[in-house]
């Protein structure tokens, strides 16, 4: 069971975090955005309360571990984003929760560290039921999307090069030793099936995670699934979320009559996992010794 340090900040901050996902997954089932005000006060949270407890107990530890942990998580969170793994909310809700707990050695394995991977593991698992339900809700457009897909040009040969991958992996296990043909197994396996969850992935994205949507009802972050370009302008990059300026100048052009909808991909609401994982670290702590 997770023992709190003595000083007061831990246990209110504890308190912000439970809270504060709780919220959030709320806010992220019901309109798949987590407001802003909410994160940057996580956030505003965080630091005060280790600044607070630096000053009060002489030992500026507390900011730093806060500082730490905000930092660690932004980078993983930055990564995440730019890939395009999670929204603009998620990725400022964990940055929110490395201020708030902080990034501490000295109890062992840092807590921050047991929760990321908690939020991994329960994120993995999650997403694999959610994106079950979105097949099983919209299974006529899947079959269709994920055929299409398979028989696209570009997935063929991707296809045909696997196909030579899993063999010459098979091949090699019938000249090795035993225990390197469990690995040559493995290797086979994974390509094959990494292939495959590609192929579903993306079949899942094309039949139940894109819609459009009218310009004035887009959102910071919002993934636009097209890229935009306006009398060869670049007005939005499908690669990375939309801007405030991007909506801005959107806006202009709906004005302008020369754009009206816009297609966007809607993703996993992905915060009820952060709060399941941040619960299972409250209770368990390092579960992963109950292995050992």
């Amino acid at each position: 069971m997770f023992t709190f340090n003595n000083s007061f900040m831990i246990p209110v901050n504890y308190s912000f975090a439970f809270f504060g996902l709780f919220f959030a997954s709320i806010f992220d089932l019901k309109t798949r955005e987590i407001p802003d005000w909410l994160n940057y006060s996580l956030i505003a949270v965080g630091f005060s309360s280790a600044l607070i407890s630096s000053v009060k107990y002489s030992d500026y530890g507390f900011l730093l571990r806060s500082l730490a942990g905000f930092l660690l998580f932004f980078a993983i969170a930055m990564l995440l984003y730019k890939t395009g793994q999670w929204g603009g909310g998620d990725a400022k809700t964990l940055m929110a929760l490395g201020a708030l707990i902080g990034l501490d050695f000295n109890k062992g394995v840092p807590i921050l560290l047991l929760l990321i991977f908690n939020i991994f593991i329960v994120g993995a698992v999650y997403g694999f039921f959610w994106s079950g339900f979105l097949v099983f809700k919209n299974w006529i457009k899947f079959k269709k999307a994920f055929r299409t897909i398979l028989l696209s040009k570009n997935v063929i040969r991707i296809r045909k090069i696997v196909i030579v991958a899993v063999l010459f992996f098979l091949a090699i296990s019938f000249f090795i030793p035993f225990p390197f043909k469990v690995l040559m197994f493995t290797f086979a396996a994974m390509i094959f099936c990494l292939f495959y969850f590609f192929i579903y992935s993306k079949a899942i994205e094309t039949s139940a995670m894109i819609k459009s949507v009218s310009v004035n009802k887009l959102t910071p972050g919002d993934w636009i699934v097209d890229e935009i370009v306006i009398k060869g302008k670049k007005v939005c990059d499908s690669k990375e979320g939309v801007s405030k300026e991007q909506i801005a100048e959107l806006l202009k052009l709906k004005k302008a009559h020369k754009i009206s909808k816009i297609r966007i991909k809607e993703g996993i609401p992905f915060m009820p996992s952060f709060f399941i994982a941040f619960i299972i670290t409250l209770l368990f702590n390092n579960w992963l010794v109950l292995f050992v």
